[in-house]
């Protein structure tokens, strides 16, 4: 079995989704000067269930089966309002997460009967059954929750029969403003983004590699896009454009994790440039040009990758298109590539793009043919897929056929020259 080179293996993977990763026509010091400016922020939704900083507590939503969060702090850590400390109860949250309830703790279960108490143990402070009409003397009871039961009392005969009534307060009067599970509290699911491609192009959105939607970019770039249909957990989100020439960007990839009752807000999502050239070859010393189209009135930087890296600077226009003609008198003859990123500054920050996808152009006055002119390794008239398979199988072998440049070694250089015949 032929094991391939794993540097290899990526590189074929990036480029049958249509790009040549950075590594291998950047040289690894060009890579540490790349400032992406994408970021993912998580703005918490009170009523989750879930206690999280900058939340005091979360109250959730007993209805839906979310009961309160407080952490570890208890009833037992508050007083009621006469200052007596609260031994039983479950401590609230407020609707707004802001803080604790008491509304539900009770000093009850110290065996002294305090405000607002019915009774607490065998302390009735002072009442009896006589104290409400009945007979009985002391046969009071006092049940759970502090509450004053008359039922071991014997009645005696009143106009109009039945009991005296009997006011039941039970609790701790304890904060006024209460916990009412649920109330008031998002609990949607809810993922924002926001970025920038190319004037009036239409920026592809996919979770888990399914298109959720289609953001349209204003005459800046400038795009949003909100769903609550991603569910909560780890999910990878694309994001892909196409310019007003059709030449589609980089496919952007980050992967997160959505929390559930809470808004994931994914900021920067900058698509790289759209790049293209108007001649696949050309004789050394005759001009060629690089274009594409980006975020308006931004530099760009084009990186030509030859026995030494070039770099270009030119500047987009309003549209975003962006134009630089190449001077090819002091590149090799030979097959080169070229990539591109945008800079801006942004509140005093410089922040840069990633590179976009790498274009090939040949220099020189005879391209190199091998014994399968135009890298048609099966002579079906195509170079596609079943091509690419054949130049694998022959990869660090001195198959003439695959061999292009007819060096004695298939390489990266044979590669180069069937992307540059690709039909796909």
């Amino acid at each position: 079995m032929k094991i391939w080179p794993k540097k290899l293996v990526v590189y074929i993977l990036i480029f049958i989704l249509g790009g040549i990763p950075n590594s291998f026509v950047t040289p690894t010091n060009a890579q540490t000067t790349e400032i992406l400016p994408t970021s993912v922020s998580i703005e918490l939704a009170c009523g989750d269930g879930f206690w999280e900083i900058p939340e005091i507590c979360d109250p959730g939503d007993e209805s839906g089966g979310l009961p309160p969060d407080t952490g570890t702090t208890t009833c037992s850590n508050f007083n009621d309002i006469y200052g007596n400390p609260f031994v039983s109860g479950t401590l609230g949250c407020l609707t707004d997460c802001s803080y604790f309830s008491t509304t539900t703790c009770y000093t009850c279960g110290n065996g002294n009967k305090e405000q607002p108490e019915e009774c607490d143990g065998s302390d009735f402070g002072g009442q009896t059954c006589e104290s409400f009409g009945l007979a009985g003397g002391d046969n009071l009871i006092c049940s759970a929750g502090c509450l004053l039961s008359l039922s071991d009392c014997e009645s005696l005969p009143e106009e109009g029969g039945g009991y005296p009534a009997s006011s039941r307060g039970g609790g701790s009067s304890g904060s006024t403003s209460g916990f009412q599970p649920g109330a008031d509290a998002e609990v949607d699911t809810r993922v924002k983004v926001s970025g920038k491609a190319y004037p009036g192009a239409e920026v592809h959105i996919l979770a888990d590699g399914v298109v959720i939607g289609i953001a349209e970019c204003d005459t800046k770039a400038d795009f949003d896009f909100e769903t609550t249909e991603v569910p909560a957990g780890v999910n990878s989100f694309g994001f892909w454009s196409e310019d007003k020439d059709g030449i589609k960007s980089t496919l952007l990839t980050l992967t997160l994790r959505v929390i559930s009752g809470a808004v994931t807000t994914i900021s920067g999502v900058y698509l790289s440039p759209s790049i293209d050239t108007d001649k696949k070859a050309v004789d050394q010393g005759e001009p060629i040009l690089i274009y594409g189209q980006t975020v308006p009135e931004t530099e760009v930087h084009i990186y030509i990758h030859s026995e030494e890296e070039i770099v270009e600077t030119t500047n987009s226009e309003d549209t975003g298109t962006w134009i630089l003609t190449l001077d090819t008198t002091e590149l090799s003859e030979d097959f080169h590539t070229a990539k591109a990123f945008f800079q801006l500054e942004v509140e005093g920050n410089i922040i840069r793009s990633g590179f976009s996808r790498s274009v090939s152009f040949y220099v020189g006055s005879d391209l190199p043919y091998g014994a399968c002119p135009g890298a048609d390794l099966n002579e079906d008239g195509n170079v596609n897929l079943t091509d690419f398979s054949i130049l694998l199988y022959y990869w660090g072998t001195d198959n003439e056929c695959a061999d292009q440049d007819s060096s004695g070694n298939v390489d990266l250089i044979d590669f180069s020259i069937m992307m540059f015949y690709w039909t796909g």
